[in-house]
């Protein structure tokens, strides 16, 4: 039951539905959704109310739950958890971790409490906007640190997340060691930089490797870019110097200053790691940065070079020319069955000009590509003049079969010189994010007035879908606390449905999650913003920040999201604690680093477009085809009235370029299918 005081009413049966690994029940009576969700940390049990219930009547917001069988609630933790237990007053199980969103992702006052074999849910709603999310389970899985935390070694400079393995950056660490668990103790090559490797198990996490380069050198900055898809992590050292192009060269000589590498490594089944690939650009060249961004999509890879030096414009254009400085290129690079990586293609934009730095950020989601250029300085959808500096741009490119083409070129609803736009992207299915996070709008919260009074480097994020063969802009993201020099869209993560932005200059002195937004006592602390998509659109679900939040930290440099899991690097945190959750409360070690893991994130699947049914075959069955990400699961709906839709089948997409389905069902022959995208 849903109600206020005494006016309780019936929240009905409800439509059961299935939405990516939820069970949900939808209340259309009362505007409530519920759901349950297995998880990592345990069966979780939310709703959604998308209107304020018994909106005339005084009082708090209470939803009721009749506890049936022998269980008796008992309330404990002051109204934030209930423990349950049978006839002989046995615990059996415990419901908690009670959390209350807004739709400005504020933290809602609510408590548990139990009565009579009821457990009720109370919420302060007064001065919430809705839609509003009771969510009983958000919280800080652990806080990690390096196994030889040292001052300055950027540790959380880079994160990525897959499954249960997170991978952490720390470019600035300055051991002379080799290859995987080298000495750590060593101080010997400065800023070599090195990786390192988590693994969560049982909820635990634990150290599972310290990578570091075959060719450790000083200066290299190992670490400054992870990218990591199941048992396959690639590393870039955007200063690594060798003057060796392509595949496993020459690792020895120095000739070619910051030319830079990638490094990619794979686990075996004991879950060690080793060196599989050291790749270089094909046309590698001094100060070309080669490993400064990356993104990896099953066996595809790509890597920018955001200070290469060719005019060249398109794909695979003349790469030896260098008269366009700082113009960028990305590199994709395909690996075979037997583990051999080859370069597929050079990217450079269709406009390329001096300094745009194209490829400064990249990312890849099966055929999509987009590549950010946040010193292209046009300021129309042409990308002709360049009468705005430093506005930015972000390029979409398509892969059919082992050809790319640029798809899109895409720019903000308003551009503005400086706004850095394409400074971080990120892409998953049919869905592209662009950060510019020296955006100077006044808006807060999502789809604000870009054009209200300005405030200098707040940032945003700008979400685009694809439709009709090309993209439109789907929502313009911005903080709901936005504040002059946030940086707010400096990270990003994307999967399905749910989005992570980084704001690591974000001032608010607050811990954990859904804290106090209006506090602006610890500069530069930074904070993470999460998104989620529903059927009502986007809307911000949480406002997070460090458990021992700090002046300076930077909290959100990084960003990293899997499933429910989302990981954040603090590269500036000072703490001299070691290892997994350890004393995060010193300063004694400037610049250490750390990272943040959180779970509780959701990522429900986002429908993709509608797909009408081409004829049957000859033996009646349909096929359905769209753009897949290999090894990723699809769910397949059917309807006749693009309003009722059945679950058909669950798949595991194995192409590359696309998958197909065949349904045995005959009669009714269905109208449209609908796909949507991966669950996990």
């Amino acid at each position: 039951a849903v109600g206020r005081g005494s006016d309780m009413r019936s929240a009905g049966t409800g439509e059961l539905r299935a939405k990516g690994r939820r069970a949900e029940i939808a209340r259309p009576e009362l505007a409530v959704t519920e759901w349950f969700e297995n998880g990592a940390a345990g069966l979780e049990h939310g709703f959604e109310l998308r209107e304020r219930p018994v909106a005339g009547h005084p009082g708090k917001l209470r939803l009721q739950l009749a506890v049936e069988g022998d269980l008796s609630p008992r309330a404990e933790d002051g109204g934030k958890g209930i423990s349950l237990r049978d006839g002989r007053g046995r615990h059996v199980a415990r419901y908690d971790k009670l959390v209350v969103w807004d739709a400005n992702g504020a933290e809602v006052p609510a408590a548990l409490t139990c009565a009579a074999g009821m457990v009720g849910i109370e919420v302060d709603d007064a001065g919430a906007r809705y839609p509003l999310v009771i969510d009983p389970l958000f919280s800080q899985e652990a806080y990690v640190k390096a196994s030889n935390t040292g001052a300055g070694d950027a540790f959380g400079f880079s994160v990525a997340i897959s499954g249960d393995t997170a991978a952490v950056g720390a470019p600035n660490e300055d051991s002379n060691a080799r290859g995987v668990w080298g000495n750590q103790g060593s101080n010997a090559a400065t800023d070599a930089g090195a990786v390192y490797v988590f693994f969560r198990a049982n909820g635990l996490w634990t150290l599972q490797g310290y990578l570091k380069a075959s060719n450790t050198d000083i200066e290299d900055d190992f670490g400054y870019a992870v990218a990591l898809d199941g048992d396959t992590l690639v590393v870039g050292a955007p200063d690594e110097s060798s003057n060796s192009p392509l595949i496993n060269g020459n690792q020895a000589d120095n000739s070619s200053n910051a030319a830079g590498a990638a490094y990619v490594f794979t686990r075996d089944p004991a879950g060690e790691w080793s060196q599989q690939a050291y790749l270089k650009a094909s046309n590698a060249g001094a100060g070309d940065r080669f490993g400064y961004s990356l993104s990896l999509s099953g066996n595809s890879l790509v890597v920018g070079a955001p200070f290469e030096d060719s005019n060249a414009g398109g794909v695979n254009g003349n790469a030896a020319n260098n008269s366009f400085s700082g113009a960028g290129a990305a590199y994709v690079f395909v690996r075979d069955p037997a583990g051999i990586w080859t370069q597929q293609s050079y990217l450079k934009a269709s406009n390329p000009d001096i300094s745009d730095n194209f490829g400064r950020a990249v990312a890849i989601s099966g055929n999509h590509l987009v590549a950010g250029a946040p010193a292209e300085d046009s300021g129309n959808g042409s990308g002709a003049d360049n009468s705005l500096g430093n506005a930015g741009a972000a390029y979409v490119f398509v892969r059919s079969g082992t050809s790319w083409a640029q798809e899109a070129f895409l720019k903000g609803v308003d551009p503005m010189a400086g706004d850095q736009f394409g400074l971080a992207v990120a892409v998953s299915g049919e869905r592209i994010v662009v950060g510019a996070p020296t955006e100077d709008g006044g808006a807060t919260g999502v789809n604000g007035d870009p054009g209200a009074a300005a405030r200098i480097d707040s940032g945003a994020a700008y979400v685009f879908s694809r439709a009709g063969g090309g993209w439109e802009q789907e929502a313009y993201l911005t903080a709901s606390n936005a504040e002059e020099f946030d940086e707010f869209g400096r990270a990003l993560a994307l999967e399905g449905g749910a989005l992570a932005v980084g704001a690591p200059g974000e001032d608010g002195a607050s811990t954990g999650a859904g804290g106090d937004r209006s506090n602006n006592d610890a500069l530069s602390a930074g904070a993470t913003y999460v998104f989620e998509r529903g059927d009502a659109g986007w809307t911000q679900r949480v406002y997070l920040k460090a458990s021992n939040s700090g002046e300076g930290d930077e909290f959100g440099t990084s960003v990293g999201v899997a499933g429910e899991t989302l990981i954040i690097g603090v590269p500036l945190e000072d703490s001299n604690a070691i290892g997994i959750d350890g004393d995060g409360s010193t300063n004694h070690f400037s610049g250490s680093g750390a990272a943040y893991l959180f779970t509780g994130i959701g990522s429900a699947p986002v429908p993709l477009p509608i797909v009408a049914l081409p004829v049957a075959d000859e033996a009646g069955n349909w096929t359905v085809s769209w753009t897949s990400t290999p090894g990723a699961r699809y769910t397949l709906q059917r309807s006749q009235d693009l309003v009722a839709w059945s679950d058909v089948i669950t798949l595991v997409a194995v192409g590359e370029t696309s998958s197909h389905v065949e349904a045995a069902d005959k009669a009714p022959a269905p109208t449209f299918w609908r796909v949507l995208s991966p669950c996990e």
